[in-house]
Protein backbone atom coordinates (compact mmCIF):
# COMPACT_ATOMS: atom_id res chain seq x y z
CA UNK A 1 0.00 0.00 0.00
CA UNK A 2 1.21 3.50 -0.65
CA UNK A 3 1.56 6.56 1.34
CA UNK A 4 -0.63 9.46 1.33
CA UNK A 5 2.72 11.05 0.52
CA UNK A 6 3.61 9.32 -2.04
CA UNK A 7 0.22 9.35 -3.88
CA UNK A 8 0.19 13.07 -3.65
CA UNK A 9 3.86 13.17 -5.18
CA UNK A 10 2.28 10.70 -7.90
CA UNK A 11 -0.38 13.40 -8.47
CA UNK A 12 2.19 16.79 -8.37
CA UNK A 13 4.67 14.77 -11.12
CA UNK A 14 0.75 14.60 -13.62
CA UNK A 15 0.05 18.09 -12.70
CA UNK A 16 3.48 19.28 -14.23
CA UNK A 17 3.14 17.52 -16.85
CA UNK A 18 0.18 18.75 -17.79
CA UNK A 19 1.65 22.38 -17.35
CA UNK A 20 3.80 21.55 -19.84
CA UNK A 21 1.96 19.50 -22.32
CA UNK A 22 -0.97 22.30 -22.26
CA UNK A 23 1.52 25.81 -22.57
CA UNK A 24 1.56 24.32 -26.24
CA UNK A 25 -2.24 24.49 -26.47
CA UNK A 26 -2.69 27.80 -25.27
CA UNK A 27 -0.94 29.10 -27.76
CA UNK A 28 -3.64 28.83 -29.76
CA UNK A 29 -6.00 30.89 -27.43
CA UNK A 30 -4.16 33.78 -28.98
CA UNK A 31 -4.64 33.43 -32.24
CA UNK A 32 -7.27 34.34 -34.63
CA UNK A 33 -9.01 31.60 -36.61
CA UNK A 34 -6.72 32.94 -39.55
CA UNK A 35 -3.68 32.65 -37.84
CA UNK A 36 -4.64 29.04 -36.51
CA UNK A 37 -5.48 27.64 -39.75
CA UNK A 38 -2.91 29.31 -41.82
CA UNK A 39 -0.10 27.77 -39.17
CA UNK A 40 -2.08 24.31 -38.87
CA UNK A 41 -3.07 23.92 -42.31
CA UNK A 42 0.81 22.40 -42.76
CA UNK A 43 0.34 18.41 -41.82
CA UNK A 44 3.61 18.40 -39.89
CA UNK A 45 2.13 20.28 -37.43
CA UNK A 46 -1.24 19.28 -38.18
CA UNK A 47 0.32 16.25 -36.52
CA UNK A 48 2.11 18.12 -33.42
CA UNK A 49 -0.85 19.54 -32.80
CA UNK A 50 -2.51 16.41 -32.27
CA UNK A 51 -0.06 14.98 -30.32
CA UNK A 52 -0.40 17.94 -28.14
CA UNK A 53 -4.35 17.42 -27.70
CA UNK A 54 -3.53 13.57 -27.30
CA UNK A 55 -1.00 14.09 -24.40
CA UNK A 56 -3.07 16.74 -22.78
CA UNK A 57 -6.47 14.52 -22.47
CA UNK A 58 -4.05 11.53 -21.56
CA UNK A 59 -2.35 13.59 -18.68
CA UNK A 60 -6.27 14.68 -17.65
CA UNK A 61 -7.44 10.74 -17.18
CA UNK A 62 -3.80 10.02 -15.45
CA UNK A 63 -4.36 13.20 -13.23
CA UNK A 64 -8.36 11.81 -12.19
CA UNK A 65 -7.27 8.65 -11.53
CA UNK A 66 -4.28 9.58 -8.97
CA UNK A 67 -6.95 12.04 -7.74
CA UNK A 68 -9.60 8.97 -7.04
CA UNK A 69 -6.36 7.14 -5.77
CA UNK A 70 -6.12 9.57 -3.16
CA UNK A 71 -9.58 9.82 -2.09
CA UNK A 72 -9.41 5.98 -1.82
CA UNK A 73 -6.69 5.93 0.19
CA UNK A 74 -7.84 8.64 2.96
CA UNK A 75 -11.70 6.53 2.91
CA UNK A 76 -9.95 3.29 3.78
CA UNK A 77 -7.36 5.23 6.23
CA UNK A 78 -10.77 6.78 8.02
CA UNK A 79 -12.05 3.30 8.15
CA UNK A 80 -9.16 1.45 9.29
CA UNK A 81 -8.53 4.14 11.55
CA UNK A 82 -12.14 3.79 13.29
CA UNK A 83 -12.53 0.44 12.48
CA UNK A 84 -9.08 -0.49 14.60
CA UNK A 85 -7.75 -2.73 11.80
CA UNK A 86 -4.74 -0.30 10.30
CA UNK A 87 -2.01 0.38 12.62
CA UNK A 88 -1.53 4.58 12.72
CA UNK A 89 2.12 3.61 13.79
CA UNK A 90 3.04 2.02 10.57
CA UNK A 91 1.86 5.18 8.84
CA UNK A 92 4.90 6.92 8.16
CA UNK A 93 7.84 5.79 5.88
CA UNK A 94 10.52 7.72 6.94
CA UNK A 95 13.34 8.86 4.08
CA UNK A 96 16.38 8.98 4.23
CA UNK A 97 18.03 12.12 4.24
CA UNK A 98 21.28 13.21 2.36
CA UNK A 99 21.09 16.87 3.73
Amino acid sequence: MQTLGALIDILQVINLKMWNAQKNVYKIRHMTKEKFMSTYSNPKKLEQLYEFFKATCDLNIQRANATDDIDEFIVKLVKGIKDGSIDTTKLLQRKHKAY
